[in-house]
């Protein structure tokens, strides 16, 4: 009974020494820019056409913990009805790093809205300002030195006011992101 406390205290040890070392800090997620070039929904064909500019950093504030981003998805939506999804390139981040990212998610597709959620969009039309959400969903890990973990899942869940270029006189407001870890059904 003895060795096993005394194992038990040296690896306790050893992790209050490992954190003190390495002293790991959160990754902060914000949009820097966002804007609406083109927002369109056709009622008689349920489609959406869309071209969304993204301007988004990652800050890794780690002082000794680089970021190993193996995926990094992006999904967007319009009051809760998804439009749009892909993937970015992964990428590496140092320590104490900002990295932005410039994605542009556009294109179309068939979105069936109903009556709210068509009420919502003339409304926001008419005022030249889109509620977006736009979640990352992401697998990392983290490096220091030789040692890597494992792989992570990560989310991060943004909820943006984005003007509509032809429409708003309104400038986009930089917006942090809520960032979480997640576990797929």
């Amino acid at each position: 009974m003895q060795i096993l406390c005394a194992v038990i205290v040296i690896l306790g040890i050893i992790a209050l020494a490992i954190w003190l070392i390495f002293r790991p800090n959160k990754i902060y997620f914000h949009v820097a820019d966002a804007s609406l070039a083109k927002f369109d929904f056709s009622p008689s064909t349920n489609t959406l056409v869309y071209d969304l500019a993204l301007s988004f950093d990652i800050r890794n504030s780690n002082k000794r913990i680089g970021v190993l981003y193996d995926q990094i998805e992006v999904k967007t939506s319009f009051h809760q009805r998804k439009f749009n999804n892909m993937n970015l390139e992964t990428f590496y981040q140092g320590p104490e790093n900002t990295t932005i990212l410039q994605p542009t998610i556009k294109g179309q597709n068939t979105v069936q809205f109903g009556d709210s959620e068509k009420s919502n969009y003339n409304d926001e039309k008419k005022s030249g300002v889109f509620d977006i959400y736009t979640t990352f969903y992401m697998h990392i890990r983290f490096k220091s030195g030789w040692i890597t973990t494992s792989k992570i899942k990560l989310f991060a869940t943004c909820g943006l006011k984005v003007p509509l270029k032809s429409l708003s006189s309104s400038t986009f407001e930089r917006t942090n992101c809520i960032a979480f870890p997640w576990s797929p059904k």
